[in-house]
C-alpha cells in the first residue's frame, strides 16, 4: 500500500515538474494561453459562376459567435459559428415569376497573425488563413414550392485590424476571400465582419 501511495506521489511529482518544465520552455519562446470569446456583424457578398447570377440574391446579412486563443504575441486560433438571415429574390423565368429565398450557416477554423503596429500594442494588423463547414439552404417558389440545400468545406483567407479599448475587450474588423462551389454554381464570396471580442 505504502509503495502504491509513494509511486503515485512520485509519478504526480515527475509530471508536475514535466508540466512545468515544458511551460518555462514554452514560455522562453513567448509563448502564452489567453483565451478570449467575441461575437460579429457578418455580410457576405456571392459571387455567381456565369449564367448562375439572379436566381439567388448575392447578399446576405448575419452575425457569428466565436471563441478563440492567443498563444503568441503574433499567433492565435479562433473557432466561430455562423449565421445569415433568409433573403429573398423575385425574378420572371420564361413568363412566371419566381421567387426564392436562400440562407447560410456553418462552422470556421482560423489561425490568426497579428502584428501589433505601436509600442503600446494596442492597434494590430490581422492577418487569417483557415476553413469554412458551410451549409446553403434555400427555397425556389412558382407553382410550387422546391427546396434546396447543399453544404461544402472550402478555405478562406484574409486580413483586417483590431484596436484595444482596455486591457480586455478590442473592436476588430476583418475581410476575408472565401472559395467556394456549390456544384458549380457559386465562384467565391468576400466576407467582412466587425465586432468585440472579450479577453480573460
Amino acid at each position: 500500500m505504502k509503495t502504491t501511495i509513494l509511486a503515485t506521489l512520485l509519478s504526480v511529482t515527475l509530471l508536475s515538474s514535466a508540466s512545468y518544465a515544458a511551460d518555462e520552455s514554452l514560455s522562453s519562446y513567448g509563448f502564452f494561453f489567453k483565451p478570449y470569446v467575441g461575437a460579429d456583424y457578418d455580410e457576405y457578398h456571392v459571387n455567381y459562376s456565369n449564367g448562375n447570377g439572379g436566381v439567388f440574391a448575392d447578399n446576405f446579412n448575419g452575425g457569428d459567435v466565436h471563441v478563440g486563443a492567443r498563444v503568441h504575441k503574433y499567433l492565435g486560433f479562433e473557432v466561430s459559428y455562423f449565421d445569415t438571415a433568409s433573403e429573398d429574390n423575385s425574378f420572371v423565368y420564361s413568363g412566371t415569376t419566381l421567387n426564392t429565398s436562400a440562407k447560410l450557416e456553418g462552422w470556421t477554423l482560423d489561425a490568426m497573425g497579428y502584428l501589433p503596429l505601436d509600442e503600446s500594442q494596442k492597434f494590430e494588423l490581422i492577418g487569417t488563413v483557415g476553413l469554412a463547414r458551410t451549409a446553403a439552404k434555400g427555397t425556389a417558389r412558382a407553382v410550387s414550392t422546391v427546396s434546396l440545400s447543399d453544404t461544402e468545406t472550402k478555405g478562406r483567407i484574409g486580413g483586417g485590424a483590431q484596436y484595444w479599448i482596455t486591457d480586455n475587450l478590442n473592436v476588430r474588423g476583418l475581410v476575408r476571400y472565401q472559395d467556394a462551389s456549390f456544384g458549380g454554381t457559386i465562384d467565391d464570396a468576400i466576407i467582412s465582419t466587425i465586432g468585440l471580442n472579450w479577453q480573460f
